[in-house]
This record gives structure tokens, sequence and C-alpha cells, in this order.
């Protein structure tokens, strides 16, 4: 009887232990979502620069401390398996699911890259490109991407897209960006109307034109869109600001916005 006991305690002990490295995992798994949550909102209020907020703590630290936080939840998974797999299974599965659904994110983020050309910006016209206002030019900043007639992507950029111009990559992947021809009854006036609907900043408009700024809500990523409302068609242009790939999100927005102003 006597030597039963310790042996009884020795085991709770261990659960006891096994419990709390699974809760301990669980609180590690936290951080990274929680830190890039922190860092989303930062530099979408301006208090980091893009820079350091996507490219230095999104792209290069976050992975790492996904990677530490998959390696303590993987280890806690295995520990709670063999010692209480009842109470601690749970936590330490929920810590290798959120840590993985992260580096799932990280990987599918590089994927777009590959699959995506290395653009940002997106016209519905070519031949009579869509232009920007000075003014508009001047709210960019002189580190946005700048707004070239006939941009073209750097050769050492891109095994499959370097040396290629924009008008040529729109045309294999956004080909539905195309010149409105249905503009009877639409109007500047309905044109910003539908844009702040939409959770555009209106820069400036006129009866032939409409300026317009979308800023997506996780890293504060700026677009500059215009509008030129013509006699021939309308024509749509939207280019980011910050000089990297935007994964097909011009494309998408410039095919959006064709939608919403057939609609008028």
């Amino acid at each position: 009887m006597t030597e039963d006991l310790p042996t009884s305690g020795h085991k709770q002990t261990n659960k006891k232990k096994g419990l709390s490295f699974a809760h301990f995992a669980f609180m590690v798994s936290l951080v990274t979502p929680l830190f890039l949550l922190g860092v989303m909102m930062a530099s979408n209020l301006g208090y980091i620069s893009h820079d350091l907020g996507f490219k230095t703590l999104t792209l290069n630290l976050a992975p790492k401390m996904a990677m530490g936080a998959m390696v303590v939840s993987g280890l806690s998974l295995l520990i709670s398996l063999f010692m209480a797999p009842g109470r601690c299974g749970p936590w330490a599965l929920a810590a290798v699911v959120l840590t993985g659904s992260l580096l799932g994110g990280f990987w599918w983020y590089q994927k777009a890259l590959k699959a995506n050309p290395p653009i940002g910006d997106v016209a519905t016209n070519w031949e009579r490109p869509v232009s920007l206002s000075g003014k508009l030019i001047e709210a960019r900043g002189a580190d946005a991407r700048p707004v070239e007639d006939v941009p073209r992507v750097p050769r050492n950029e891109s095994m499959d897209w370097g040396g290629k111009t924009i008008p040529e990559i729109n045309a294999l992947a956004c080909p539905r960006a195309r010149t409105i021809t249905k503009k009877e009854g639409v109007t500047s006036q309905k044109v910003v109307a539908m844009l702040k609907a939409n959770d555009y900043v209106v820069f400036g408009s006129a009866d032939w034109r409409v300026e317009a700024t979308y800023q997506d809500p996780f890293y504060g990523f700026k677009s500059d869109v215009v509008i030129r409302l013509d006699p021939n068609g309308i024509d749509i242009r939207s280019v980011g600001r910050y000089p990297m790939p935007d994964l097909g999100s011009n494309c998408r927005r410039v095919i959006d916005l064709i939608h919403k102003i057939e609609a008028l």
C-alpha cells in the first residue's frame, strides 16, 4: 500500500505537467497571429512603413515565429497523446491546427507570387492609356510605383514575365479588362456615388473623369483608380502605390468596377 501511493502521485504530477505544457503550446500558437494582427493595424494606421510591416515583420520574421510555434505544438501533441490524450490532446491539437494554418497561409502566398505576374497596374485601354492627374501623382509619393504610358516588367525581375510590357501581360492575365461601351446614362456624379458606396475615397472629379483611392483593410495598401468617361467609351485604370506584385487585386478591382458601372 505504501509503495502504490508514490506511483499514483507521480502519475498525477505527470498529467498536470502534460496539461500545463499543452496550455503553454496553445498560448505559443497564438503569439504569431496576434503579432501579425498588431503589425497589420500599425501598418494600416501609418505607424510603421509597409517595408517594415510587410516585408520585414510579416514575410521575414513571422514565418520563423510560426515554425518555432509548430515545433512546440508538435512536441506538445506527442506528449499529450501518451500522457493524457483526453484532457491534453484537444489543446495540443488546436495549437497544431492553428500554427499549421498560419504556415499554410505563408505557403499559399509564395505559391501565388509564382502563379501571378509581378505587376500592379491594370487598364482597360492601353492604346490610349488613362493618365493620372499631377496632383494624384504627387499624392502617391516619390517612393510609389511609377505610372507610365507603356510600363514594362524589368528583365531581371521575373523568368516568365521579364521584358514584357504591362499591356501584353494584361491581355493574358486580365482579358476581361475592356472598354465599357454601354455608357448611356452614366455620369460622373453617379460614378462618384458608386465609388463612395464601395469604400473608395474620391480624390477629384469632373464631367469627363473621376479619380479615387482604394485602401485595403489589412495592411492599408493603396491603389489609385482613374475612370475616364469619353464619348467613345468608359475606361478604367487601377495602379497600386506600393511597388510589389498585387496578386491580381488590381485586375479584380477593374473587373468589379466594370460590372458596377454597367449596372448604373
